[in-house]
Formats: C-alpha cells, structure tokens, sequence
C-alpha cells in the first residue's frame, strides 16, 4: 500500500509539472533591482527536450532567450540578452502554469522578480 501511494505521488507530480510547462503567450508583470515596476509579455515555444525559447517584449524593447527546464523542480532557467547585456532568469514551475523567477542582468547586477502568468498582456519598460 505504502509503495502504491508513494508511485502515485511521484506520478501526480510529475505530471503537473509537464502540464503546467506550456508553449505560448504569458503575461509578464514584474519589479526591477532599482523598484520600478513593469509588464508585458513573454512566448515560450519548444526548442527540444527540455529546452525553450522565451522572447520577452516589455514596451519597446525584446529580449531572447533559451531555457532548460529541469523537471526535478520543476526550474525553468533561461539564459538571455536584452540591449546587448546577458542575463539569467529562473522560475520556478507552478502547477497552475505560473512562472515565479527572479533574475539579473548586465554587469551591475541586482536583483529582480517576475511573475508569467498563461495569457495575453501589457507592456511598461524593464529596466
């Protein structure tokens, strides 16, 4: 019994992940090292196993990214570059979609917050 409710949670939790790992549109809302404050929107699409595209657009600016999502998390981490700086962003997986990160950028670093929610959205400048 102890083994069948044990399988049963792995499943459970393996599957949420994969579920809540989806191509497409998410909002974007979310809080730069200096405290502003900003949205828009981000596309994640399959690049493999594993592996994602995430292109951000945050009023007129877009960044470019790739991910690998570690389902043991689950963690997504992209490696990014936006105005010519790099940046790492990580998220953790939420079961409802969401993705929770916080990231930094460019070589004075800090430390910022981000919340994608599945769905369209707005666009305020990332600083």
């Amino acid at each position: 019994m102890r083994y069948l409710l044990l399988t049963a949670v792995l499943l459970a939790g393996h599957a949420a992940s994969a579920l809540a790992q989806q191509a497409g549109t998410y909002s974007v809302e979310g809080q730069g090292a200096d405290g502003s404050r900003y949205d828009g929107t981000a596309t994640l699409a399959p690049l493999g196993q594993n592996t994602w595209r995430v292109t951000w657009r945050v009023g007129g600016d877009t960044a470019q990214g790739v991910g690998i999502l570690i389902p043991q998390g689950p963690l997504l981490v992209v490696g990014y570059t936006l105005a010519g700086e790099t940046g790492v962003a990580a998220y953790a997986v939420q079961a409802d979609g969401r993705l929770l990160g916080t990231w930094t950028q460019g070589q004075g670093g800090g430390i910022g917050t981000e919340i994608m929610t599945p769905g369209g959205g707005g666009g305020a400048p990332r600083k």
